[in-house]
């Protein structure tokens, strides 16, 4: 089915316009995502984006290969949806990896088809940002040195609270290395 088919077929008249300016290569707006996130059906979602990725691509699909590395499970915060966290208070119950067992999780990576590492886990207050920089700057050396996703936002809030400087440390982080905070969220809380 071609996706002008798809569009027509839909019953929802928003829904059909947005899907219409896709095609016409104009741009959405915050409000229209809205509206394709609350209203459309994901097979529907899936073929408006896959229009738009063969449009970019043709019938080439990129995917990331990535690993989760877990430094820690002791967290200072007690998220609702967070199943495996120990609070500080009860560090005991829970784990702490050293930078060299993380590099060692990395190493045995090598020679395969790594691109990225993700760090994600527990907001440790005694992890501080000193210590994730030199994690990346030993990972420069360490095959297959692949490109790391972490520090997320709600990671980095440890380190304002503690009167570290983000933003001025996040360019230091990654002087020389190839990695990445994710996007930044506007989600107050979590």
């Amino acid at each position: 089915m071609h996706i002008e088919q798809v569009i027509a077929a839909e019953k929802d008249g928003d829904l059909q316009r947005i899907g219409k300016k896709i095609v016409d290569k104009e741009r959405i707006t915050p409000e229209e995502g809205v509206i394709l996130f609350e209203k459309a059906s994901l097979p529907y979602l899936g073929a408006l984006a896959n229009f738009v990725r063969e449009r970019l691509h043709g019938h080439k699909t990129y995917f990331n290969r990535n690993f989760h590395i877990e430094p820690t499970n002791i967290c200072v915060f007690a998220c609702n949806f967070c199943s495996y966290s120990r609070l500080y208070a009860h560090r005991e119950e829970g784990w702490e990896l050293t930078a060299d067992q993380m590099l060692n999780i990395v190493k045995s990576y090598d020679g395969k088809p790594v691109t990225e590492v993700h760090i994600v886990g527990g907001v440790h207050p005694k992890l501080t940002l000193e210590f994730f920089a030199d994690l990346l700057r030993k990972n420069k050396s360490t095959p297959p040195r692949p490109a790391y996703k972490s520090f997320h936002t709600c990671g980095t809030r440890i380190y304002v609270s503690k009167g570290e400087k983000v933003d001025r440390r996040r360019t230091e982080i990654f002087e020389g290395s190839r990695s990445r905070f994710p996007a930044r969220r506007r989600r107050r809380n979590f």
